[in-house]
């Protein structure tokens, strides 16, 4: 585990600009910390009359609150005395309870214990607190075979509070946060955070009591805490969770993949494989294992499900049109489907059983919440978008943690203040598949390439753009009994219908290590005009200042301000496919050649990983020039095909068979310019070109290249090294490099004039209490 204050600076990474609110303490308690069964004026009642009781008892007095008084003791011996003040407040409470008949039973007690760590069955989530409010009923069954286990308070039991002596500068992201005069109060959901101004407790203790009614009182659902996920130890007495969807019950067997569910705000995307289950016989029904992925949406985005469906749909039209005697021409076909383009596109995308929307929902903040920074003089920046703290990951070693799913969400063009609500959803797919990322055999990986073009190439018959190509959003299943390999695309929550976008605001989606330049930059860039390249971390160029091409001389620079607005086309999916290939070369090596590796390679690997697929919110400058090379503007892409070509070389038998499958860059880059000298403009004043101008023979063309590849690999067995994988000493000049890159992100944070002004709203955490409520 990292040292604290450095868990608290890789979280604090997490914190995109605008997420965080704040409201009046009293404001902030209505909203966060009310409990249904009481009306406004009850709540003000009751917390008068356990003031007045505290001060018969001698725990309260007009100064405050005498035993929590800083007076050189520690912190630890101060705050310990909170403990007989909350369970105080719980005893009147329950006796002015008696007349009243209001409140439930007690959740959970109060402890103030700073020296003890939590338990957790998720690696590195274990946490030491200064106080924490425990459920009485755990949610974690009791271990039958560690009584110290069960001794300790679980993390996923507890609601924290942090105290402080000294009031800090750094983000504490529990509540309540204490100096010992002064408090505050956070709240975290999947939408926003909120926090309330700093008060004095002592002279306004009213606050701090409504807050302990609240923590002491509140049922589990108000606390934050899923109903529809219990948890359950198995045989080998390890945690598995059963989850409600839709009345059905899933216990899981494996967990797969998360998307950065631990940081402060994200969408919180967790994948399962699991079975479908009995809770009252306590046995599986059936035998087969399915996927269930637990994720927080936008209110207003579509569900996975309703979108393919959709676009299933698109290709039944086409089925009708052709067996009505529409040519293959128009409807954009080159040959005829083999039984239909609907049955003929299923096995490449995912089979949906089921996706719910579950009723726990994430609600904006109300309008009377506002911006706030709790970081002063910080360098508190826009989230990395996909960046998961691989510092925490790293040390807590690679067997431990499961892989990682880059995060790939919508990142608003400007800077927000507001923040949308989210719902929970529940998606239930028939395969159990393998991420992209996984698959070490390059024939496998080849074929693949294969398989994703021809799901491209659907999805532009059924006239959408996917817009989030990834290899965690490309899944490989092989059927069990054939061994028969196919790649299915997944993640359909950001697919569109090209041409839909109503302006140029947009904001972007995708993973950034895989976006087209031109939709990083949002400028097409293969225009017959000149235009200037967009700005970014390393460099800025104009692509087609003096075209050299075969489309003829430049045309008129138009002005810039007349210029029509970008929109993301077909071609820009299948360049995110292209740079998956790209990935492949420059992370993984054939165990042939790994061996060989000088500390110079290991270093110039890393540089040009880094540089490539670096995640970042601005255009990638690396990307942008290797694509410029093939308009005559340097020769980026040269120097990166030499050197694999002298680490590739190595294999004389299939090192430069791989290398084959760059060549599809060049036919990307003149199909690009092909379209791009149409120049249509819609009525909208954007660049739309038409339907008929991407034509599937590009895409046959590119998949011919990878076939080649994967015939040629075919049988070899070779298999691909992970770079991590390299002898350790040779990894020196590895591991170096990357954490020169760190470094110079965290230079890049005192240089917000260099970034691209992009604001990511990635709201947050499932329902949290008044800052105690962490996602359960």
């Amino acid at each position: 585990m990292l040292p604290l204050p450095q868990q608290r600076a890789a979280l604090r990474k997490t914190i995109p600009a605008h997420t965080v609110q704040t409201a009046s303490p009293i404001a902030f308690l209505k909203r966060h910390c009310s409990l249904p069964e009481l009306s406004s004026s009850e709540h003000d009642g009751l917390v008068a009359h356990v003031i007045s009781e505290l001060k018969e008892r001698e725990l309260l007095n007009d100064s405050g609150w005498p035993d929590t008084i800083i007076d050189g003791r520690t912190e630890g011996a101060i705050f310990k005395n909170l403990e007989p003040i909350v369970a105080a407040i719980g005893d009147i409470c329950l006796l002015w309870d008696d007349e009243a008949q209001k409140l439930n039973d007690r959740t959970t007690t109060f402890e103030c214990d700073g020296s003890n760590t939590t338990n957790s069955e998720v690696p590195g989530s274990s946490f030491m607190v200064d106080a924490k409010f425990i459920l009485l009923e755990r949610c974690t069954p009791t271990s039958n075979v560690s009584d110290s286990e069960n001794d300790k308070a679980d993390t996923v039991d507890i609601s924290p509070a942090e105290f402080k002596k000294i009031v800090s500068d750094r983000a504490d992201i529990t509540i309540p946060y204490c100096s010992g005069v002064e408090m505050r109060f956070w709240h975290f959901s999947r939408s926003h955070i909120a926090v309330s101004p700093a008060f004095d407790y002592h002279q306004e203790p009213g606050l701090f009591v409504r807050f302990a009614i609240f923590m002491t009182f509140a049922d589990r659902i108000d606390l934050g805490y899923d109903p529809t996920v219990t948890r359950i130890r198995d045989a080998n007495n390890k945690i598995q969770y059963q989850f409600e969807v839709d009345g059905k019950f899933y216990l899981t067997e494996s967990f797969i993949a998360e998307s950065a569910a631990n940081d402060i705000v994200t969408r919180a995307t967790r994948v399962w494989s699991v079975r479908e289950y009995d809770p009252i016989k306590g046995t599986f029904i059936g035998s087969n294992s399915v996927v269930l992925k637990d994720v927080w949406l936008f209110s207003d985005a579509k569900g996975e499900k309703a979108i393919h469906d959709e676009i299933f749909a698109a290709l039944k039209t086409l089925d009708d049109r052709l067996a009505a005697g529409t040519p293959l021409i128009a409807l954009g076909l080159d040959d005829s489907p083999q039984v239909s383009l609907v049955e003929d596109a299923k096995p490449f995308f995912m089979d949906i059983l089921q996706d719910v929307v579950h009723a726990n929902v994430a609600p904006a903040p109300e309008s009377g919440y506002t911006p706030f920074s709790y970081f002063p003089g910080s360098k508190l920046r826009p989230a990395v978008l996909g960046k998961v703290p691989s510092s925490l990951r790293a040390e807590l070693g690679t067997n431990e943690v499961p892989p990682v799913v880059e995060e790939s969400e919508e990142i608003p063009a400007t800077p927000i203040g507001d923040h949308p609500e989210r719902t929970h959803r529940r998606i239930i797919f028939a395969h159990h598949c393998t991420q992209l990322y996984e698959v070490s055999d390059y024939a496998d990986y080849a074929l693949a390439m294969v398989h994703l073009l021809e799901g491209l190439n659907y999805l532009r018959l059924a006239g959408y753009v996917h817009r989030d190509i990834s290899p965690g959003n490309c899944l490989v299943f092989k059927d069990p009994s054939s061994g028969k390999l196919q790649l299915k695309i997944s993640d359909l929550e950001y697919a569109r219908v090209y041409g839909a976008d109503s302006s140029n605001v947009v904001p972007l989606t995708g993973t950034p290590g895989f976006m087209a330049i031109e939709y990083q930059c949002r400028e097409h860039q293969f225009l017959p005009f000149s235009r200037t390249n967009c700005v970014s971390s390393s460099a800025t160029f104009r692509l087609r200042d003096a075209p050299k091409t075969k489309l003829g001389p430049p045309v008129a620079t138009q002005n810039f301000a007349n210029t029509p607005w970008f929109r993301f086309n077909y071609l820009h999916d299948v360049e995110s496919a292209l740079w998956l290939y790209c990935w492949l070369l420059l992370h993984r090596l054939p165990e042939s050649i790994s061996d060989r590796l000088s500390a110079s390679q290991c270093d110039s690997i890393g540089r040009y990983a880094r540089e490539l697929f670096g995640i970042t919110l601005v255009p990638n400058g690396m990307r942008s020039r290797f694509m410029g090379s093939f308009l005559g503007h340097g020769d980026t892409f040269g120097a990166v095909v030499r050197f694999l070509t002298s680490l590739y070389g190595q294999d004389k038998d299939y090192g430069l068979s791989l290398l084959r499958g760059l060549d599809n860059f060049q036919q990307l880059a003149t199909y690009y310019m092909q379209v791009e000298a149409l120049t249509q403009v819609s009525s909208d004043r954007s660049f739309k070109w038409a339907d008929k101008e991407f034509h599937p023979s590009f895409y046959r063309q590119l998949q011919s290249v990878f076939y080649d590849v994967f015939i040629a690999l075919q049988g070899s067995q070779l298999q691909a090294t992970r770079i991590r994988q390299v002898a350790p000493l040779k990894r020196v000049a590895l591991a170096a490099a990357v954490s020169d890159e760190e470094e110079e992100e965290e230079e890049e944070e005192v240089r917000p004039s260099k970034r691209a002004k992009l604001q990511k709203s990635r709201p947050f955490a499932s329902r949290s209490s008044a800052g105690s409520k962490q996602p359960r």
